[in-house]
């Protein structure tokens, strides 16, 4: 670890103090002192502060003649202080990793009187402070800083520099800190840093896998180019079944691998032995439950306990993520349990906010459609479904929040 600390040159900030000679106190025969413009002398009289003079010249006849008068030169114009570290830092998210960082620092003296009386050396205690700054934002930094080359560390560390009050500790305000160069070093052979980079890539590989599955479809047009052997048998006499399929959602991947088990009204496998897929030969089973024990679903479950269906619904409906669930039964006009419920559930957006969908389930239900209203961010918002509008008793009410979620994200 190692950083350029050594070449801070505080004299870039100020000038060696400097014995002025005070000469005669008659006119024209005193000495003269001219301070630069952009720099303030900061003038002492016996040792002890006497005035701070601006850019001009100045006659020094007033200052007593046995008394010894220093002038120190302070830079106030606007200066860069340009911050070098190598292995200084290391970003603790999602794994160790040690980096490379070069900041540029914008600085001005704001008070001449602190900077060259009070502080020894102040570019030296800027520099500490704002590696001191710097340290505290890379605790919170992820690896995306390096790809976003270091906006949230140089933000982080800017605001942490303003709260540590500069002017009134070492005369020294700082107006912006800009990262220049980030750069990710070998995290060497550290052991926990090996095991938490295996984990963080399994874990990677996963969230792509599913992000590649979410945003794959596969489409007719798809089968048209790819498989064409497969579409032939689709549009040849089993046009009731692909659309069934389609209603289903088992031509969506994402659908399909997001279902939770028993949600699905139709078997993908025995949907998909007809078309001469290999490995997909198994036989059907009827809607009695015969065959590989997995029943078919149909028209006749529209009699079966109207509770045990919404307990199975909520249950299908709880198992997507991030989702919060209400159910609250109808009553007629005695108060008597009716057989309706009304259910709300929230869904979290990607972006986000909140979708609402508030459905109402008629006492006939699953035989009898439900309705759907719809929030998006609070908003009263219309929306067509293509399930509810062919419901048949067989669908689901997560197939339909499945089918919102995916058009409003």
């Amino acid at each position: 670890m190692s950083s350029n600390r050594h070449l801070i040159n505080d004299f870039d900030i100020l000038r060696p103090t400097q014995l002025l000679d005070k000469g005669l106190p008659l006119p024209f025969l005193s000495g003269r002192y001219v301070v630069d413009e952009g720099w303030r002398a900061v003038l002492s009289e016996g040792g002890a502060f006497k005035e701070i003079l601006e850019p001009g010249t100045h006659f020094l006849s007033k200052y007593h003649f046995f008394r010894d008068v220093k002038a120190t030169a302070v830079n106030i114009k606007v200066n860069t202080l340009h911050v070098s570290t190598t292995r200084e830092f290391t970003i603790s998210q999602p794994l160790p990793v040690e980096i490379n960082l070069d900041l540029s620092v914008e600085y001005q003296a704001v008070d001449p009187r602190r900077v060259a009386m009070e502080i020894t050396s102040p570019l030296t205690s800027l520099f500490d402070r704002v590696i001191q700054a710097v340290r505290g934002a890379v605790v919170y930094a992820t690896v995306d800083e390096i790809r976003t080359q270091g906006e949230g560390i140089a933000k982080v560390t800017l605001q942490r520099l303003q709260a540590m009050q500069l002017p009134s500790v070492i005369g020294i305000e700082v107006f912006n800190v800009l990262v220049t160069s980030i750069k990710a070093t070998d995290t060497g052979t550290d052991a926990l840093a090996a095991q938490q980079m295996k984990e963080f890539t399994i874990v990677r590989d996963w969230q792509l896998d599913t992000m590649m599955i979410q945003q794959s479809r596969l489409t007719p047009e798809w089968l048209m180019v790819h498989r064409p052997e497969i579409y032939q048998q689709l549009i040849a006499g089993n046009q009731e079944l692909l659309k069934e399929m389609i209603d289903k959602g088992l031509l969506d991947p994402a659908g399909f691998l997001n279902q939770p088990t028993g949600a699905s009204t139709v078997d993908p496998l025995k949907l998909m032995s007809g078309f001469g897929l290999p490995g997909f030969g198994q036989p059907t089973t009827s809607s009695t439950g015969t065959g590989s024990g997995q029943p078919q679903l149909t028209a006749e479950t529209g009699g079966k306990d109207v509770h045990a269906r919404m307990r199975e619904e909520v249950g299908y409906l709880r198992n997507l993520p991030g989702v919060e669930v209400e159910t609250k039964p109808g009553v007629d006009a005695n108060g008597v349990p009716d057989g309706s419920y009304d259910l709300k559930v929230d869904l979290p957006r990607t972006s986000g906010g909140k979708i609402t969908l508030y459905f109402t389930c008629p006492a006939g239900f699953p035989g009898q459609s439900p309705t759907v209203d719809l929030d998006v961010d609070g908003q009263a918002t219309p929306f067509q479904s293509a399930i509810l509008r062919r419901w048949n008793g067989q669908q689901y009410l997560v197939e339909i929040a499945r089918e919102v979620k995916q058009f409003f994200g």
